[in-house]
């Protein structure tokens, strides 16, 4: 499993309503007047399964 890290990336009103994945940048969000918005997150990200992220294609150079 890789290494996954929450990152709280906005707060409102000094209240986390957004966090992401750095490993695979999904995102989770909570409500900041439900008084739990945090754990909110936080337990998205728990239940979250990473999915890799797409690589790009590589453009063949013998396309010309």
């Amino acid at each position: 499993m890789p290494k996954r890290h929450l990152r709280i990336v906005k707060r409102v009103r000094n209240v986390a309503v957004l966090g992401i994945c750095e490993f695979c940048s999904a995102q989770f969000s909570g409500d900041p007047n439900s008084g739990n918005a945090e754990s909110a997150i936080q337990k998205q990200f728990n239940a979250h399964q990473c999915k890799p992220l797409d690589e790009t294609p590589s453009v063949d150079k013998d396309d010309k």
